[in-house]
């Protein structure tokens, strides 16, 4: 695993943004509109998302999950497959540059892999 990137939905995105910026002094690291990445100034690997509530997204209603990014996407796939984990969004290429597939835990968490292209 390279990291772990916890993400969490939000109704007022600008307050978003500003208290991450302003507040906590990271940096916008992606803004997609959707959904918006920061990562720490001093450790680019600490990371956190936050979605638009309204987005169109394939998950459920869960409003905390995880993204995990991994360096072999599809080695993680088989084994979810293999172990019978739930996969509930296929492993897909999408169009911003990463192959990933969402699983849940055994809590109901969503659990979103990942590999940049």
């Amino acid at each position: 695993m390279r990291r772990i990137v916890p993400n969490i939905y939000s109704n007022d995105i600008e307050k978003s943004k500003a208290f991450y910026i302003d507040y906590l002094g990271m940096e916008l690291a992606m803004d997609m509109g959707w959904i918006l990445t920061f990562a720490s100034k001093e450790n680019a690997t600490a990371q956190i998302s936050i979605f638009r509530n309204e987005s169109n997204k394939p998950l459920d209603n869960s409003a905390i999950f995880l993204s995990i990014e991994v360096s072999d996407i599809d080695n993680w796939y088989e084994k979810a497959k293999e172990q019978k984990i739930e996969i509930i969004y296929p492993i897909t290429n999408e169009d911003w540059g990463v192959r990933r597939f969402f699983v849940k835990d055994p809590n109901g968490v969503t659990i979103n892999l990942l590999m940049h292209h």
